[in-house]
């Protein structure tokens, strides 16, 4: 009875003191996406019912959850029980944070290795949903099998389990940190422990990600667990190391760019895109020219709503070339201010963490969190943004909020349910 008191007194101040003004830019952001999707559907019947449901009632259902779950169960009150002082678990029984984690990596394995009698993917040029042996059978449908392996479909609802494992790995790994700041009064210290919190956090969704294979899932797993490590208070000793860790994907990068074209790691999925991305022609880099000529063909007043062109010819535009569609329709002078909105929706993410007043354990995680979620949309807003504009290789990470994608919407929101939430830690000041 103690808890469901407390966790209604604290809902009433989380609802009273969050910060619901947060909400109102990612709304924007997502009636955009909603008109890139509307106008980039084939045939001329619209489903209004489906975009109602997978663009508004489902989002907002995360939202809730997102925001009615409190911090402090991220932690406990699942199974009480305590093992000591191990990672997975803290002094109030196992990690909830864990619970997440290990569904994470059971996503994974489904999407990779499930039943491939029910396990189906919509192939556009076929008109129909199929299975793997179908298309291993019909032969040249190399990435309808590659996004199989990155899917699930569950009662006929494909989603992308990246999106969702993404999300619970950040939390996961925000309770780790927290628990070694805790052991550590506040302080990330050295010892086993830093080694430990990487391999332990990366290599099930990142092995499990390398196989299906979705390297830049992996990239971003691997960013957002630098980030989140980077931001903590540690000492210089420790701070150092971790930059100089930069210098391995620059020396990666330089390393592919200079291969042979006949060079056998060239033909790799994803290494491919890196090299061609330094030369001319190739795979990824057709889209990414589509995309700057189509931003180029919008010029500074664009050529109009519904006007575009880049939408109908090329593929994933409306997932991985959504910047460039509004570039194209609305011109320089609508996409800029976007554009500076989408910026100051990241600064008022991390403002919100930087912010949180740390006076106990639950106010530490949360503070975690919200660094997490800040790192996340910014990872999203500026490699979407990086690749249209052709400053980085072909990623397919889409724009949070407005890019088309049921999973990447309703996790958006998720995580805009838990910042508002967290938003009420600081409940002396106004919402």
């Amino acid at each position: 009875m103690n808890f469901l008191y407390d966790y209604f007194h604290n809902l009433l101040e989380r609802i009273k003191y969050g910060k619901w003004q947060l909400l109102l830019l990612p709304i924007l952001f997502s009636i955009i996406g909603i008109y890139i999707e509307i106008s980039t559907l084939n045939g001329t019947a619209i489903p209004f019912e489906n975009i109602a449901i997978k663009n508004a009632l489902v989002p907002l259902t995360f939202f809730v959850i997102g925001f009615f779950i409190s911090v402090s169960l991220w932690r406990r009150y699942i199974w009480r029980f305590s093992v000591g002082g191990s990672l997975l678990w803290n002094k109030d029984g196992f990690s909830f944070a864990f619970v997440l984690f290990a569904l994470a990596v059971l996503l994974q394995i489904s999407a990779i290795w499930v039943d491939a009698g029910w396990d189906r993917v919509y192939v556009s040029a076929l008109g129909k949903y199929c299975t793997e042996a179908e298309l291993k059978a019909l032969g040249g449908y190399k990435n309808e099998i590659v996004m199989l392996k990155r899917q699930l479909t569950i009662a006929g609802v494909s989603f992308q389990v990246g999106e969702i494992v993404k999300v619970f790995f950040m939390i996961f790994v925000a309770n780790l940190l927290t628990d070694m700041k805790a052991r550590g009064r506040g302080q990330i210290k050295f010892g086993g422990k830093f080694f430990i919190l990487p391999l332990l956090a990366i290599l099930p969704v990142g092995v499990l990600a390398f196989c299906m294979p979705n390297y830049s899932m992996v990239m971003i797993f691997v960013l957002i667990l630098f980030f989140m490590i980077l931001i903590q208070e540690m000492d210089l000793k420790l701070r150092l190391p971790l930059l100089a860790l930069v210098a391995l994907p620059i020396l990666a990068i330089s390393f592919i760019s200079e291969l042979d074209e006949e060079n056998p790691l060239v033909k790799k999925h994803g290494i491919n895109r890196v090299w061609h991305y330094f030369h001319e022609g190739g795979i990824g880099n057709e889209q990414q020219n589509e995309a700057l000529q189509a931003m180029a063909d919008g010029g500074i007043i664009g050529k109009g709503l519904d006007k575009g062109t880049i939408k109908l010819r090329l593929f994933g535009a409306r997932n991985d070339f959504a910047y460039s569609i509004l570039g194209e329709e609305l011109g320089m002078w609508l996409l800029l201010p976007i554009t500076i909105a989408m910026f100051g929706f990241l600064f008022s993410c991390f403002w919100i963490a930087a912010r949180l007043k740390i006076n106990n354990r639950d106010a530490m995680l949360a503070q975690n969190i919200a660094w997490g979620i800040a790192i996340i949309f910014a990872l999203n807003i500026l490699f979407h943004i990086g690749v249209n504009l052709r400053l980085l290789p072909n990623t397919g990470q889409p724009l949070s909020f407005v890019s088309s994608g049921g999973a990447n919407l309703t996790m958006n929101f998720f995580l805009m349910g838990m910042l508002v939430q967290i938003s009420s830690f600081n409940k002396g000041e106004p919402a």
